[in-house]
């Protein structure tokens, strides 16, 4: 009898010390479903080959399932996992009659891992620490995400207060590194240091990234017409092979995010950014900046306007030249920066935005978004935004003909003989606090020149209308 007492203590004991060590489990996520409707796309309606509208469906239907799992231990300690399902379209890939039953795409990055991180409060300090696949992001104060970095990145980054109103921020991660027990060197590192600042009235968010690149990382690696890359943005256009010896050496950025509400109800927010990638051959260098500015009126009940500018420099006009490299900002990734909701990215949903930001820097561009406009109804909103885009780069920067041009795309990227127009208008319907139906119409006109193009390309009007459901929790 003694020892199935002391065996129901000893039970108890251990069930009661996992539970005391169990982690409280909370799960969030987005889960939408977008349809939409494409028309010219690749600004094709002069051409004769149809090269960007090539298999490119008129409707589609797309889905993605983002979940987020915290495993909470107590208000200092917690891991986080991040897992993704998509974006797919409908029919295609994991997504296609009979894929699931024998899960043939699980392993061709459908379903993924988009963040796995530590973060806990060192014990008895204000001192915050990451670490793991996590989303690492420079300050932004305009664009929705900063142009340079933001994206997820394997890390550890420490933060936390100086004073009242100063902060730090230091970080290390690895954007890239080549194959397991590979002596080619082919890593690109990134240290990151960042000092937000906040006062009564504004704030100002200075940082510095630098970043070694290994000497195993080839100018051809970091090229790749196709876009597939993870170094694209770190390209020159005529980036060549050093002999054997390393191609490139190093990169940085500096830059600052400033806003201010002194003046309530206006609002003022500004970036400027700016990086090189250095390297012992001149055609491999790549340096540039942006700068952007928005002012925005909080004053109205019913919307908010507010008008911003953004530039970026381009290509200059010995682009071709063999001693000479690239005059546009690099990039290392820029998954949320974005103005309006067509042409430079930013769609509500899944897949209603046509380009990639590492062609399409090079330009500028001046526009208006009335946000949040409130409807007639309980629960339905509505944006508008239009603006007008010219591109920075050199009409003469590009040989076209002979085909080595990276980062340089037809549709994609502007030259100072190329400009856009963009109007949006989106709209939004809560049907639940948690569920919302989503409607955005787009219309871009295209004025390309044939002589830097070709004579089939004289650019064109593209549509867009996509609907949607996303369910947030």
């Amino acid at each position: 009898m003694k020892r199935l007492i002391m065996l129901a203590v000893l039970c108890a004991f251990v069930l009661s010390a996992a539970v005391a060590s169990a982690a409280d489990i909370k799960a969030s996520g987005a889960w939408a479903v977008e349809a939409i409707w494409k028309s010219n796309w690749g600004f094709d309606d002069n051409g004769a080959t149809k090269s960007r509208d090539a298999g490119t469906q008129a409707f589609e239907v797309s889905q993605r399932a983002r979940t987020i799992f915290d495993f909470v231990a107590n208000e200092n300690l917690k891991a986080v996992l991040y897992t993704a399902f998509g974006t797919q379209e409908w029919g295609n890939g994991a997504f296609k009659i009979g894929s699931s039953d024998d899960n043939a795409y699980t392993n061709n990055n459908y379903l993924l891992v988009k963040q796995a991180y530590l973060d806990f409060n060192w014990p008895d300090t204000d001192v915050h620490v990451r670490a793991g696949l996590q989303a690492v992001s420079l300050p932004a104060a305009f664009g929705g995400g900063s142009y340079i970095l933001d994206e997820e990145m394997t890390a550890a980054v420490v933060s936390g207060p100086i004073t009242d109103n100063v902060s730090y921020l230091v970080g290390y991660g690895r954007a890239l590194d080549g194959a397991a027990g590979s002596t080619a060197k082919q890593y690109v590192d990134g240290y990151v240091a960042a000092l937000p600042m906040s006062f009564d009235g504004f704030s100002f968010q200075p940082f510095g990234v630098y970043a070694p690149i290994g000497a195993g990382v080839t100018a051809a690696a970091t090229q790749s017409v196709d876009g597939t890359s993870p170094m694209r943005g770190l390209a020159s256009l005529n980036a060549t092979t050093n002999g054997g010896g390393s191609d490139f050496d190093n990169a940085y950025w500096l830059g600052a995010a400033f806003t201010m509400d002194l003046f309530d109800p206006f609002v003022l927010k500004a970036d400027i950014n700016y990086g090189k990638v250095e390297s012992a051959l001149k055609q491999n260098e790549r340096s540039g900046w942006l700068f952007d500015a928005a002012l925005e009126y909080k004053g109205m009940d019913f919307m908010t306007p507010e008008v911003f500018f953004v530039y970026t420099t381009g290509e200059d006009n010995d682009g071709n030249a063999t001693t000479d490299g690239s005059e546009r900002m690099p990039i290392l990734a820029a998954q949320n920066w974005a103005i309006g909701s067509f042409f430079f990215g930013g769609d509500t949903l899944l897949d209603g935005s046509i380009n990639n930001r590492k062609d399409t820097i090079g330009f500028w561009a001046l526009g208006l978004n009335l946000k949040d406009i409130q409807s007639f109804a309980e629960g339905l909103t509505h944006s508008a935004t239009v603006l007008y885009a010219k591109g920075t780069n050199d009409k003469d920067a590009f040989d076209i003909a002979s085909g080595g041009h990276y980062n340089v795309a037809y549709g994609s990227t502007l030259t100072e003989k190329d400009s856009l127009i963009e109007v949006d208008f989106n709209t939004a319907y809560k049907l639940y606090d948690e569920l919302t139906m989503t409607l955005d119409l787009g219309y871009v006109n295209l004025d390309a020149d044939s002589s830097v193009w070709g004579t089939d390309y004289k650019g064109g009007d593209a549509w867009k209308v996509s609907t949607g459901v996303v369910y947030q929790f």
